[in-house]
């Protein structure tokens, strides 16, 4: 017998009306205040109350997953899991973050300051066993890099040096992003830019200019802000064919900074090729920046939900939840590595520096040596191994969190991580959001007559319908830095 599924969420906003998600399938039911009442019941396990129901909306409920038996269920869920494995053990694909230095010439309070007194910089010698290490995959028919530190642009040159041996490798090479923080991103630099096949480059502002120079300064203290915004504007009035995002790291101490800087800066560059998102900053409870200024997922859902309504801003992927059960990164991906400055290998740049967390090194005979590390990332995060997931009504749209954290939490016992997505405390929360932005959208097309508007003729309709079936698999180490 199918009864009501543990994925769906039953819920009343004030402002739209009665609704029916489902986190399994992705379908959102606008309901009438009927239908409401008597799915109400039957989610509190009055079943009985199917039969006043028409069979056309029984069918309609059950043939899209509402209401479900367990074991239809753990089939869909076998699919997600076959999707996540395969992406995560596929052979195709080489994703590397490479730092080609540790060294910044800025100190910002919450980076990882156990590595800033590393100058060294990635030899001829490290860069020869790089590329003798990305040979020895030879199933992989693809290679993503994203430039990353430290500072990359500290080492141009050996940006440049493995860019020209990427080519010989792989002549279809075409896609590296580049993470930087651009006080020393100059005309020159810029102008190698689609030769060195960089088409993403994050830079960081951390709100106006007095707040950013306070956290964001020179190494041995000075301003930054005018520097960085100078070589934006070289950046976007260059022939250079790639997309610029700014990345503005979030705290309580800087969240109100947000909303303005985003404006202004959209306004500056409108019609190029830039966009700007916030940052979540999240440091571990020892480490020298204050632990407590960073935003729980409560606070940081509200920050996202605040600036759309007082700004109409929109979050980066919208506010709708979509089906990230896969949740791969580099991390968890079977040929995605960090390679450090001597050669060290990572399975995450958050472990940059941390000489316990390295997996290996690429001047090894056998590259990647601490095998339980490599499995402890992409078996022991795995949320489809995790009961307490499994029993989450959002794990389809959350995908088990961060597996850095989820990693550090549960098997190294680190605590004050909390390693699930907001959308499990404000699920609501964002689909309410979301319902503004496209119930909008369908009253502005209504009056411009380029619909009917919508019908609740049968009592129900499908505001978002289900995701495209079928399993679709795809680079998982594709635009690493939008992963991270």
């Amino acid at each position: 017998m199918k009864t009501w599924s543990r994925y769906n969420t039953l819920f009343h906003s004030d402002r739209f009306g009665f609704f029916l998600f489902n986190a399994l399938s992705g379908i959102l039911l606008e309901l009438d205040s009927e239908r409401f009442l008597i799915l109400k019941k039957i989610r509190d396990g009055h079943l009985s109350e199917l039969s006043y129901v028409k069979s056309e909306f029984v069918t309609f409920l059950k043939e899209k997953g509402f209401l479900a038996q367990e074991e239809e269920e753990q089939v869909q869920l076998m699919q997600l899991h076959y999707q996540r494995n395969a992406a995560c053990f596929s052979t195709s694909y080489i994703g590397l973050t490479i730092c080609p230095t540790l060294a910044c010439n800025f100190r910002c309070p919450y980076c990882f300051e156990h590595s800033q007194s590393d100058d060294t910089v990635m030899s001829p010698k490290t860069i020869d066993a790089l590329v003798s290490f990305i040979k020895k995959h030879h199933e992989a028919r693809n290679l993503s890099v994203s430039w990353y530190g430290g500072e990359p642009t500290l080492a141009f040159d050996v940006i440049q040096t493995l860019t020209k041996r990427f080519l010989e490798l792989y002549p279809e090479y075409k896609n590296a992003s580049l993470v930087t923080n651009a006080y020393l991103l100059d005309q020159e630099k810029i102008e190698l830019l689609d030769e060195l096949k960089i088409t993403s480059v994050q830079i960081t502002l951390d709100g106006g200019e007095t707040t950013h120079n306070s956290r964001r300064m020179l190494k041995g203290g000075g301003p930054t802000f005018e520097k960085i915004l100078d070589n934006i504007n070289l950046l976007m009035q260059a022939s250079w064919k790639g997309n610029c995002t700014v990345r503005v790291n979030v705290d309580k101490t800087n969240r109100h900074e947000y909303a303005l800087l985003h404006k202004e800066m959209l306004e500056r560059y409108k019609g190029r090729n830039l966009s700007i998102y916030p940052g979540h900053i999240n440091t571990f409870l020892n480490h020298s920046y204050e632990h407590s200024l960073g935003l729980s997922n409560s606070e940081w859902a509200e920050f996202n939900i605040d600036n759309y309504n007082k700004e109409g801003i929109i979050p980066r992927g919208g506010f709708y939840p979509g089906n990230i059960a896969q949740n791969t990164c580099t991390a968890t991906c079977h040929y995605g590595y960090v390679i450090g400055p001597k050669g060290e290998i990572y399975k995450c740049w958050e472990d940059v520096g941390k000489e316990h967390m390295v997996i290996g090194s690429v001047h090894d005979e056998e590259p990647v040596g601490n095998k339980e590390l490599v499995v402890n990332y992409c078996i022991g995060t795995d949320p489809f191994n995790d009961d307490v997931c499994m029993r989450c009504s959002v794990m389809p749209v959350c995908g088990g969190g961060c597996v850095n954290k989820r990693m550090r939490r549960l098997q190294f016992g680190e605590d004050g991580i909390n390693y699930c997505a907001p959308l499990k405390e404000s699920l609501f929360n964002y689909l309410e959001a979301y319902l503004d932005t496209r119930l909008t959208k369908e009253i502005c097309e209504s009056l411009l007559g380029k619909n009917s508007g919508p019908t609740m003729e049968k009592g129900y309709r499908m505001v978002q319908p289900e995701r495209k079936e079928g399993i679709q698999l795809k680079n998982p180490l594709e635009n690493l830095a939008e992963h991270e």
